[in-house]
């Protein structure tokens, strides 16, 4: 079994890439940001253009991102699934150099991250996307369900809409805030938490019992 788990507002206290913007980028990112909401541009458009108005080097951005909080059961969580057998694989719409350097700071290693990836040009920072699918519903830079429809019985844990169709199909849905309050109108079967204890509070009485050798699973390729 794999648990998938979302990052921003979900591992980590805050959005990371939002803290970052807010910090170093150009205050158009905040215009951005309302045409993203309005819906007249997509996820990846507008995290791309974003990343690029970013005025700051890689030094600033790791010594911003040593302040940031992860949950205070996370370090628990994965430590119970390492001698569980379940492998924890973190899937977000965010930015692979940000979750990189705040799991670090919190001596947190071994994890899978899919996520968009920070580019470094002559200029600033631009975004690829190595998880996208041209067929993707909500046309985000990672498309979530995409990554881990081929992964077998799975728990899912996140907080926000770009976990709504991750949500669907696993065999154990955690949810809060966003994600929690969709899980109820499309009656899906969830459990509300409020951090990782809870979580691994729910889960250890579940997980009993020996779980089978993983098997691996293919991950999206751009279309």
């Amino acid at each position: 079994m794999r648990a998938f788990c979302d990052f921003d507002g979900t591992i980590a206290a805050d959005d990371v890439t939002d803290l970052v913007l807010n910090r170093f980028a150009l205050p158009a990112w905040r215009d951005i940001e309302v045409r993203w909401e309005a819906g007249v541009i997509n996820s990846a458009e507008c995290m791309r253009a974003q990343i690029r108005l970013i005025r700051a080097g890689r030094d600033e951005i790791d010594g911003f991102l040593e302040h940031v909080g992860i949950d205070v059961g996370f370090s628990d969580f994965k430590r119970f699934c390492d001698r569980s057998g379940i492998q924890v694989v973190i899937v977000s719409d965010g930015v692979d150099h940000f979750i990189r350097r705040v799991l670090a700071l919190n001596g947190i290693f071994g994890i899978r991250i899919i996520a968009n990836h920070l580019i470094e040009t002559q200029t600033g920072f631009d975004l690829g996307f190595p998880h996208t699918r041209t067929d993707c519903r909500v046309a985000a830079g990672v498309c979530k369900c995409a990554v881990i429809k081929a992964a077998g019985p799975h728990v899912y844990i996140g907080d926000g809409r770009s976990d709504f169709c991750a949500a669907r199909g696993a065999a154990m849905v955690f949810a809060k805030d966003k994600l929690a309050a969709y899980c109820r109108r499309e009656a899906i079967p969830h459990t509300v938490y409020g951090d990782f204890f809870d979580v691994l509070d729910m889960m250890m009485p579940i997980i009993g019992s020996p779980l089978p050798p993983l098997q691996p699973f293919p991950l999206s390729q751009p279309l």
